[in-house]
């Protein structure tokens, strides 16, 4: 496909033009605002954007690279990266010393999969030390990254200021990908936010370079009753929320009688999307779902195409591998765990790290950008509940007739044992014997065990991390 045809399906509505005096329609990008006074275009951006809006415009460029071209320039990069890391970081010289390699057999892809991955505990360990003792210049200052532990093994990652502006050129381009414009309200619940309330703009980076409506900030231990008054209120046309989030709102709605049909967008964040919960608030609100993947560790890992379902790596900042329990790279269908390698961290080696996730390899996407595909994201290992006699898989949990069979506005399963599972809940009212047991009967049949189910009440809220996540099903051990 000629660049000239992928235009329609680009960044910002409209993909780079080819050569030979071709032309495309006005996007987003060409909305850019100029920062010098007297000037509205060509945009002139002030000195401490310009680095950021430059990264913006190659981003909405090489997505439409050959992936041929793509892989090369990812191994190029990694292959100079990893002669950093050699130097500088006491651990990283001893994985490549003990699998026989050097900085320049990681510019393939089967140098890099000689590589024995790396765990959350080889993060963790301290001897010998991982971080390196340097970063090149401009690359400072250098920050701290922390997991939530949730996993039982939380992790501190080095980040360097190159990672936090790919960050913010991702989160622009998640923005340009799921937006049409940025002109409309928006509102998001997150956790840990400097303040929450109404805001002027949608905020940084949008805010540095577009002129954009207001926005709306929820904290995400805002009573749920009091978040969808809270949105029909300001009735925004973009929602960003927690998937479990999503959930208690949905039920809160149906709960009161309450739509917001003002939403044309939903985009989900920070915890697995499930297509069960996908499908039914596309089904109940009447918007668009759109999802983004994303980690402490290593950032932006994928985006939801905005022309189909499959979701994009991005792949000028990671390389990302799904393989199966062998060690071997999955085909399209294959379900695998994910390898990530940070291609821009000079402070941590972040070379094969095993981020604890599992995927579904995908096909080249239909859309004709370059970037690699996963058809979905399954969850974490911690995910996947086990059965006494060892097997393993993802859980159907059947929220669907949960409401059917009892008044439940929100819960979370955790499994304590193979043969046994916690059910937390939030209720309206007291279950009665016969609502428990009849909750009880259901949830064995659809996990397909006769475990013991154990209930445990919460008033108001579930109990979350810091972040502000809650993992629909949780293995503790």
């Amino acid at each position: 496909m000629n660049q000239v045809a992928r235009g329609k399906a680009g960044m910002g509505r409209g993909a780079v033009a080819g050569g030979g005096g071709a032309r495309r329609s006005i996007g987003q990008l060409d909305l850019m605002r100029s920062d010098a006074r007297g000037i509205s275009w060509p945009p002139l951006i002030g000195a401490r954007k310009a680095t950021l809006a430059a990264l913006v415009q190659w981003l909405d460029r090489s997505q439409w690279f050959d992936p041929a071209e793509m892989e090369v320039r990812q191994y190029r990069q990694l292959a100079l990266l990893a002669g950093h890391l050699q130097r500088h970081s006491v651990r990283f010289a001893q994985r490549l010393a003990d699998a026989g390699l050097e900085p320049a057999d990681l510019a393939r892809p089967e140098g890099l999969r000689s590589l024995p991955p790396l765990g959350r505990r080889d993060v963790q360990a301290k001897d010998p030390p991982i971080f390196c003792d340097s970063v090149p210049e401009g690359h400072a200052p250098v920050h701290e990254g922390r997991t939530s532990g949730s996993t039982g093994e939380p992790v501190v990652v080095r980040k360097t200021a190159v990672n936090r502006l790919h960050w913010m050129g991702m989160t622009l381009r998640y923005h340009l990908w799921a937006e049409p414009d940025f002109a409309h309200p928006i509102c998001a619940i997150r956790a840990s936010m400097p303040r929450y309330g109404p805001t002027a703009g949608w905020g940084a980076p949008v805010s540095l370079f577009f002129d954009t409506g207001p926005g709306l900030m929820i904290d995400v231990e805002e009573d749920v009753g009091r978040q969808v008054e809270l949105i029909a209120g300001f009735a925004p046309g973009s929602l960003i929320v927690y998937p479990s989030n999503l959930v208690a709102l949905i039920e809160q709605m149906d709960a009161r009688g309450i739509d917001l049909p003002s939403l044309r967008r939903v985009r989900t964040i920070g915890e697995t999307l499930s297509q069960e919960v996908r499908d039914r608030a596309e089904a109940r609100i009447g918007a668009t779902v759109i999802d983004c993947y994303s980690s402490e560790e290593v950032g932006y890992i994928a985006m939801q195409c905005p022309d189909s379902q499959f979701y994009h790596l991005m792949g000028e900042t990671l390389i990302v591998e799904v393989v199966d329990e062998e060690g071997r790279s999955c085909v399209d269908g294959e379900v695998g765990r994910l390898l990530v390698t940070d291609l821009h961290n000079h402070a941590t080696p972040m070379i094969r790290y095993a981020i604890g996730d599992w995927a579904e390899a995908g096909p080249p996407c239909p859309c004709g950008r370059g970037l690699p595909t996963i058809r979905r994201i399954l969850g974490r290992e911690r995910n996947m509940i086990v059965k006494p006699d060892g097997t393993r898989h993802w859980p159907l949990t059947g929220f669907k007739q949960f409401r059917d069979i009892a008044p439940i506005a929100q819960y979370q399963m955790r499994q304590h044992a193979p043969d046994r599972i916690e059910l937390r809940m939030v209720v309206e009212r007291p279950l009665t014997v016969g609502e428990e047991g009849r909750l009880r009967q259901h949830l064995q049949s659809v996990l397909g065990q006769p475990f013991t189910i154990e209930f445990a009440y919460f008033d108001g809220r579930l109990p979350t991390g810091r972040n502000g996540k809650l993992e629909e099903f949780l293995r503790l051990f």
